[in-house]
């Protein structure tokens, strides 16, 4: 298995509160932990795959929980 950190590929700026990912919609074989860990999975042919991660920031006592999906491209070699 392969893993890039969700930082290296998306960029939240302003979220107040905790901030979780889930896979939204995407290759079975691309996973993504609520940390934001994208995981490969071993034998992911070689190929350009798109994934939509939904980013979710808890809010607080002055701000709304919002979400935010964005599709993101990931090139096997």
């Amino acid at each position: 298995n392969q893993t890039i950190a969700i930082n290296k590929v998306l960029t939240v700026s302003g979220a107040q509160g905790t901030v979780t990912y889930a896979k939204a919609n995407g290759n079975k074989k691309i996973s993504v932990a609520k940390n934001g860990t994208i995981t490969l999975k071993k034998k992911l042919k070689k190929g350009t795959y798109s994934v939509s991660v939904k980013a979710t920031a808890a809010g607080n006592s002055n701000y709304k929980a919002g979400t935010k999906t964005v599709t993101i491209t990931i090139r096997v070699k």
